[in-house]
């Protein structure tokens, strides 16, 4: 067993950011010979820092991280994962064979895609309690160094590495102002390579998307401050639409309203609820919940695939898909991701079609069709 920093109360420390973000970040040393990494995956040094910040906070008596500003501070600590899971447990002599065995059964609740990663750390309180604290993620892909601070105008050149077969890949930048934009990327072999400029001050989200095995997405994400200094904590933002969910039906109409409000925030038309797209997303969300895989091919076709075998026809089409604690955590998510706030406010699509399950553990499944 590795062993346990010590960890007094107070507030939590300022985010310190590295100057750049990249991956790997191997994890060397004593810490890296944790019996637990044979469970969560190779040991991660960026996702050690994350899981230690993490169980500082439970350490003071403050929540876990949620999904967003866990990511946020990934961000922070030079790490270009995404969609990463916290685990951690808590209490007095703490039974290593229950520990093994608790996060175990949370490691399973997601299927495995590409490189599975770790950080596991071990904090012990004044009062004798031990908390032991853990971030996993999966790898589709590193990052070589992205500048985290550049100058407004500056150029920045990107290159990614596949870790899992692509049969294509692109980038989008979500900059200060404006809608997202996806700029030119060349994928030869295994490698992703681009340049742009960082052409407003602000911050700018970087995200590499790819078609790989579960079909497109997400695979490196990095953000760089253009003139701007880098936040010291993370503030938590409601996405645009949230009010609007406040006494809905379910999580569908909840869902539903959000999406709506968010698009006339930026003068587009509502989408009309279709229920043919309806069925088409609820069977692509229950099939993600009984795989605990999010991904738009899952042995049942691609998107056109499933919309053409309900016989739906369509102009144009796309589909957004996540999974959160909460509905509304949901909709943030897919706000913040560039790739994702695309699809959300496309001006071509017209119809919407949701799917929302929730599994035994209360994690909600959702799946966004649009089309036109």
């Amino acid at each position: 067993m590795a062993h346990a920093e010590a960890v007094g109360l107070g507030a939590s420390p300022p985010l310190v950011w590295r100057a750049s973000t990249a991956s790997p970040a191997p994890l060397s040393g004593n810490a890296s010979n944790d019996s637990l990494y044979e469970i969560c995956g190779a040991p991660d040094a960026g996702l050690r820092s994350v899981a230690a910040r993490n169980g500082g906070r439970l350490a003071r008596g403050e929540p876990s991280l949620p999904s967003d500003e866990l990511a946020f501070t990934l961000r922070s600590a030079g790490l270009p994962y995404v969609w990463p899971r916290a685990w951690s447990m808590r209490g007095n002599d703490l039974d290593e064979t229950k520990v093994a065995d608790e996060l175990g059964r949370f490691v399973a609740k997601s299927k495995a895609i590409g490189e599975r990663r770790c950080g596991v750390a071990r904090l012990s309180r004044d009062d004798g309690s031990s908390i032991v604290s853990v971030v996993v993620v999966d790898a589709l892909a590193d990052l070589e160094p992205v500048p985290t601070v550049a100058r407004a105008g500056e150029w920045i050149t990107l290159k990614a590495h596949m870790l899992v077969p692509a049969s294509e890949a692109k980038v989008v930048l979500l900059g200060p102002r404006g809608l997202p934009r996806t700029v030119l990327a060349s994928l030869n072999g295994n490698d992703v390579r681009t340049t742009f400029a960082v052409d407003q001050p602000g911050v700018w989200v970087i995200q590499v998307l790819a078609s790989a095995s579960t079909g497109p997405r997400p695979v490196v994400e990095a953000h760089i401050m253009a003139g701007t200094p880098a936040p010291l904590k993370f503030a938590e933002t409601a996405a645009p639409g949230e009010d609007a969910a406040q006494g809905a039906a379910n999580d569908a109409a909840s869902l539903r309203a959000m999406i709506n409000a968010a698009r006339a925030g930026e003068g587009l038309k509502p989408l009309q609820a279709a229920s043919d797209l309806d069925t088409v997303a609820t069977e692509h969300s229950k099939r993600m919940r009984d795989m605990r895989i999010v991904g738009h091919e899952l042995g049942n076709g691609d998107l056109t695939d499933r919309l053409q075998s309900a016989g739906i026809t369509f102009r144009v089409r796309g589909e957004n898909l996540a999974a959160a604690s909460t509905i509304t955590r949901a909709h943030r998510a897919l706000w913040l991701s560039p790739s994702h706030r695309a699809n959300l406010l496309d001006a071509r699509f017209t119809r919407l079609g949701l799917g929302v399950t929730k599994s035994d553990d209360g994690r909600v499944w959702v799946t966004e069709l649009f089309a036109d």
